[in-house]
């Protein structure tokens, strides 16, 4: 990296920004068990001792990045506003943009990470609530509670609702165990699971 005009605040922030991208892509390829920090390092051309001064150890470089990927996903699923006067197009839209940001490589391989080593790491599940999965089902039970209070939507519960649609609309996790179709016939199922939850919610 060239620090040709570059204050030293400015270079180590960049120096960490890209320690964390290629922790990112390390941990992804390798799996976090496998993925050293003396792999880091020598991948990232990180010191270890710059990346021990940033992070005590890899559980808490682990952390770092997952908030990297949780705030990635929650942008691009935000990015996507839900209208309140045409629900049924509305969420029809949105689940089909939540399918194609949980089919991206990155997301797919983060949550087979996530899977494998949730129970040796219960950090990642409350990152994961906190910062990813849960403000998109917040927001959807946000959505849901509205129609719901206003005689709109026919579910006695809008938290499993958020859960269920979101279930859906991820492609019931077809996509983690690499088993999907074509594009065109995997958004035929999508919309045929999303059309049976807006029938089962009297929103069709």
């Amino acid at each position: 990296m060239d620090r040709t005009n570059i204050s030293p605040k400015a270079y180590s922030e960049r120096r960490q920004s890209l320690l964390l991208d290629i922790a990112v892509e390390e941990f992804l390829r390798v799996g976090f068990s496998a993925c050293s920090m003396d792999h880091i390092s020598r991948v990232s051309g990180v010191s270890k001792s710059t990346i021990y001064r940033h992070y005590n150890n890899k559980n808490e470089l682990l952390k770092a990045v997952t908030l990297r990927l949780a705030d990635d996903h929650c942008r691009q699923v935000s990015a996507f506003g839900l209208d309140d006067d045409d629900p049924v197009v509305s969420l029809r839209q949105f689940a089909e943009h939540i399918y194609n940001i949980e089919t991206q490589p990155r997301h797919r391989e983060f949550l087979r990470l996530y899977i494998a080593e949730a129970q040796n790491l219960p950090f990642l599940a409350q990152l994961v609530r906190e910062f990813g999965a849960g403000k998109t089902l917040g927001r959807l039970s946000d959505y849901f509670r509205c129609l719901i209070e206003a005689g709109r939507m026919g579910h006695p519960d809008p938290d499993q609702a958020a859960l269920t649609f979101y279930t859906l609309a991820r492609g019931n996790l077809r996509p983690l165990f690499g088993n999907l179709l074509d594009d065109a016939e995997e958004k035929r199922r999508l919309h045929i699971d999303i059309d049976l939850f807006l029938k089962g919610c009297e929103l069709l």
